[in-house]
């Protein structure tokens, strides 16, 4: 008589073991017809036509001129211009309160809010949710800390938007990472970032929010955690300008070739390639570089950091000499116009090897270093070379500069990119091709099509979704008939137990929110609620706050914030050194769309 409730027990378990299996196949079946409906997310310049927007800003930054890319950032859209960080993982904007002020500038430009792509303000966005004060970097880990930047931010979660106009190829997500700073230099412009890892603000009770790339692949808006982009070059046809695109390529805007590159194990400096050689081309060939090196593709910086003796080599074919007041390769006038009328190139041999294996060049023509510098890089306008001494091998890296003449599409699923010669055509039309995920497709190249992973749309093709749906179904007919045999016998028995005996209930552990952005019992250290002692602390060199070690496994670490900056004294101002609580918040830290 005990093996009989005790069979039937089984049996129902059995019954609705079948009937969990076949939801877990309806929804897996859902997902993946959705993750392959998902499409390649292009995002221009805001110049370009795509987004049906003029403006009379023709170029933008006091290095450049650079194409910039339009944000809208906070509740409401407040619309601001920035450039793209191919290595960081947040968004930093200027703060309209302080970033043109006289502790930004001596003199404060006529112009200053337009020159710096337009400033936001957390005081006016109703969905800010302030984090406090943090460094980008310390102790040469971190954001550019390897060249030597040194800013603080005031970091928060707020709604962040693609482009002018919301939908579309304009997505919004929310409680976004977003430092806003004010200091002049190092980040004239704001910049967002294209890099995967989450941030992570370190503190008792520490949580993290997921980059925006790493946001649009979770909520299913693009496919696969890719991009591709090129900064732009106002020197070629009509001014091209600057291009990215989230899980997909436009094939119509460089050369193809066969090189892949495999990124480096370093979250910090992933894409990293072997530059084998320099080869200036103008009425002599002369190499610049005598060995191989590796490089950090890098756009953050408008700079190429290369070796001391491949700088002496530039400084010899371009006839430069370095300025040591502003630290620049400025070039005057006169010799300005010899070097456009020599119109020289310069060639970059890559390669994913040091010596050998499959290459590709990278031509710069002498246009594309023919940059101008402005106030307050500079007292007066100029034009400067932008080419730096770095002070060791951690510092090679090829900056914006580059990014005008190489297209550079990066696979993060599959851990491999790849860097293109730009493309020059005038009138060539638009051929995005979509970079799908690792799972439907065995290529490594990203700039291969993928194969098709469409499914069959034959009624008599066999699926083995539906073939396991019938079997799960006549597993529980025939179940349910024993069942109902069984449990007949024993109803008032299995009631009886039922009545007396507490039902067993499993509840997955919740994150609560508010554990997430409430107080951390070792107090985060934040500088009083006084606008002006942030005000201080922005304009500071304090000490950068500590970023946590990062393994060599970049899927699995975050890049991190320590909340721990120390002040300090400006002007023999005393800053007030507060601990004051985070705030309760109810947001969650993954963005959602709006």
């Amino acid at each position: 008589m005990l093996l009989l409730p005790a069979f039937s027990v089984v049996l129902s378990h059995l019954v609705w073991k079948c009937l969990a299996v076949e939801h877990e196949l309806a929804a897996r079946s859902e997902h993946t017809t959705a993750a392959q409906n998902v499409t390649a997310l292009s995002w221009h310049s805001h110049h370009a036509s795509l987004l049906d927007y003029h403006s009379s800003v023709t170029s933008e930054g006091n290095d450049g001129p650079w194409s910039t890319f339009n944000l809208r950032v906070g509740t409401p859209d407040q619309d601001v211009r920035v450039l793209v960080s191919t290595a960081s993982p947040e968004t930093l904007v200027v703060l309209s309160e302080f970033g043109c002020s006289t502790k930004a500038f001596k003199t404060v430009p006529a112009d200053c809010s337009a020159s710096r792509g337009a400033m936001f303000s957390p005081n006016a966005s109703s969905s800010w949710q302030d984090q406090g004060l943090f460094s980008i970097n310390q102790n040469g880990v971190g954001l550019e800390a390897n060249l030597g930047y040194s800013v603080n931010a005031d970091f928060g979660l707020d709604t962040l938007g693609l482009g002018y106009v919301a939908g579309g190829n304009g997505p919004t997500l929310t409680n976004q990472t977003i430092g806003g700073v004010a200091t002049a230099s190092p980040f004239y412009l704001g910049i967002f970032g294209l890099g995967t890892q989450p941030v992570n603000f370190t503190r008792l009770g520490n949580f993290s929010t997921p980059s925006y790339l790493a946001s649009l692949k979770a909520q299913n808006l693009i496919p696969s955690l890719s991009w591709s982009y090129t900064a732009g070059a106002m020197y070629r046809l009509k001014h091209v300008y600057g291009q990215l695109i989230f899980s997909g390529y436009d094939t119509s805007r460089f050369i193809k070739n066969t090189v892949s590159f495999t990124m480096a194990g370093d979250v910090t400096r992933d894409l990293v390639v072997s530059l084998q050689s320099i080869i200036y081309s103008g009425s002599t060939q002369t190499p610049l570089l005598s060995s191989s090196i590796n490089v950090f593709l890098d756009s953050t910086d408008p700079f190429l950091w290369l070796p001391a003796e491949a700088c002496r080599a530039f400084e010899s074919a371009f006839g430069l000499v370095l300025d040591s007041a502003t630290g620049l390769y400025l070039v005057n006038d006169s010799h300005h116009s010899s070097l456009i009328l020599a119109d020289a190139e310069v060639t970059f041999r890559l390669s994913d090897v040091s010596d050998g294996g499959d290459v590709v060049n990278i031509v710069l023509p002498y246009r594309a270093f023919d940059l101008t510098a402005k106030y307050p890089l500079v007292e007066n306008t100029s034009y400067y070379f932008p080419l730096r001494q770095a002070a060791n091998e951690s510092q090679y890296t090829l900056g914006r500069t580059f990014f005008q003449e190489a297209y550079l599409t990066a696979d993060y699923e599959r851990g491999t990119f790849n860097v293109s010669q730009c493309s020059w055509i005038e009138g060539a039309d638009e051929n995005i091709v979509t970079i799908q995920p690792k799972t439907t497709d065995v290529s490594s190249d990203p700039t291969d099509p993928p194969s098709s992973t469409t499914p069959s749309t034959d009624p008599n093709a066999p699926n083995s979704h539906h073939a396991l749906k019938g079997w799960v179904t006549a597993l529980i007919v025939i179940g349910s008939i024993a069942g109902l045999a069984v449990l007949a016998g024993l109803y008032l028995f299995f009631r009886k137990r039922a009545n007396t005996q507490p039902r067993d209930t499993h509840v997955s552990p919740q994150r609560d929110s508010k554990s997430l952005f409430s107080e951390p019992e070792v107090v985060l250290e934040q500088y009083g609620d006084s606008r002006n002692n942030l005000y201080q602390e922005l304009h500071s060199d304090s000490k950068a706050v500590h970023v946590g070690q990062l393994e060599a496994d970049w899927r699995d670490h975050a890049h991190e914030f320590d909340g721990t900056c120390e002040p300090v004294e400006m002007d023999a101002v005393s800053t007030r050194h507060a601990h004051t609580p985070l705030a309760s918040r109810n947001a969650s830290p993954v963005g959602q769309v709006s």
